[in-house]
Order: C-alpha cells, then structure tokens, then sequence
C-alpha cells in the first residue's frame, strides 16, 4: 500500500507541476517578464528535445553502435542481428520522436500559438514520452517473442552502467 501512496503523490505533484507552468507560461504573457520566462520554458523543452534528437542520431552512424543496441548488450549480454536491426530501428524512432517534439515546439511557439504550445509542453510531452515507451514495449514482444523478457529496473541499470562507462573514459 505504501508503494501505491508513493506513486499517488508522485502523479499528483507532477499534476501539479505541469498545471503551475501551464499557468506561468500562459499568465506570463500579460506581464513585462513574458519573454523571459516563456524563453526559459522554450530553451528546456525545445531545446532538450533537439539535443536528445542529435545525440541519439549521432549513434546511428556509421561504425558507431545505436544507443538503444548499446543498452540492449548491456541488458542482454549478447544481441542477435534481428536484435540488433530492431534496435537500430528503435533508435531512429527515437531521433524522428524527439526532433519532431523539437520542431512542433518551436513551431507553435513562433506561430504565436501561446496556449497549445503550453499545452504541449506541460500535458502531451509527458503523455507522448509514455505512448513511446509503452508502444515500443508491446510492439518489441509482439514482433520479436524472442526476446528475453525484462524489467524496467534492469534498463534502468543498463543507462547507469552506460552513463558510469562514458564519465570514466579521458
């Protein structure tokens, strides 16, 4: 039950959240600082988005592994070329997801669409960043029942390793 009322809280604050910045970003805008603020709001979603875009494109170079397929050896040990193609294909999903949240970003933000822009950055990102998560979930068994099946705790280990890995290397 205490992890029920953890996660409760946990839905209610990030509710929360996104309804106070929803609120600042729309009400900043009948006040002199509505260009900072909006500003700062656009850095953080279009800004990350478009970074999240470029770092995960730059793994689907050539010789370089996709980030997803070097996640996934982490998880799995060993990847399978099916294993592997998939998991280039989810790496690009991901590219064309987060460069797509980038441009629709900026785009209603510069058409002057104040309010859906808020509405995209306080309530869809997260529900979308969740679609993607959940959909690739069911897609990844639904074509490949081979894969081993595993939790989130064990992709959340597999980012640590990978991010402990990047910050020991010179």
């Amino acid at each position: 039950m205490a992890k029920r009322g953890r996660l409760l809280l946990l839905a209610l604050a990030a509710l929360g959240t996104a309804l106070g910045s929803h609120w600042l970003i729309t009400r900043a805008a009948q006040s002199t600082f509505a260009p900072l603020v909006q500003g700062v709001f656009l850095a953080q979603h279009a800004g990350v988005h478009g970074a999240l875009a470029l770092w995960f494109a730059t793994t689907l170079r050539r010789g370089h592994q996709p980030l997803i397929s070097t996640l996934a050896q982490r998880v799995h040990g060993h990847l399978t070329p099916a294993m592997a193609h998939y998991t280039r294909q989810v790496t690009l999903a991901w590219v064309l997801y987060f460069a797509a949240m980038a441009a629709v970003s900026l785009g209603l933000y510069f058409g002057g669409q104040l309010h859906a822009w808020s509405l995209l950055v306080n309530a869809i990102t997260p529900v979308a960043t969740l679609a993607m998560f959940v959909g690739e979930y069911g897609l990844r068994y639904r074509l490949h029942p081979e894969f081993e099946r595993v939790g989130f705790t064990a992709a959340a280990r597999a980012w640590r390793l990978h991010q402990a890995d990047r910050r020991s290397r010179p």
